[in-house]
């Protein structure tokens, strides 16, 4: 079968590889991207490098979260771990509408004021 590796002299993953390769299930990861419109077809190694890259950056989220609450001195990851690592890495600001960091109703209402005054 031809693949990415194949110019190496590689075989693609089979199917059966691709398992356990991956810690989500590749079928999962196929549903919830066959929910897309603009996706008619996904062939096993679109659907396994889209599932290795997700895996690599839920890790990359994880470990920064746990970076943040080591230096607030917390054992739990919370949500505002994760909004902290969003709001630290400019490569990450697509998320900052997904993830903003909390912000009280006071704190809202002055923000909301202070844009209406300038």
């Amino acid at each position: 079968s031809s693949g990415i590796n194949a110019e190496y002299g590689e075989a693609a993953p089979t199917r059966e590889e691709n398992k356990c390769l991956t810690l989500f299930p590749l079928s999962r990861v196929k549903s919830i991207m066959k929910q897309c419109p603009d996706i008619s077809a996904i062939n096993q190694e679109s659907l396994f490098i889209i599932t290795r890259a997700t895996e690599l950056f839920i890790e990359l989220m994880t470990r920064e979260a746990y970076d943040v609450l080591e230096e607030r001195g917390k054992s739990e990851v919370e949500y505002k771990d994760l909004a902290g690592v969003v709001e630290k890495y400019e490569c990450l600001m697509f998320l900052a509408d997904i993830l903003p960091q909390k912000i009280t109703v006071r704190e809202y209402y002055r923000l909301l004021k202070e844009s209406r005054d300038t």
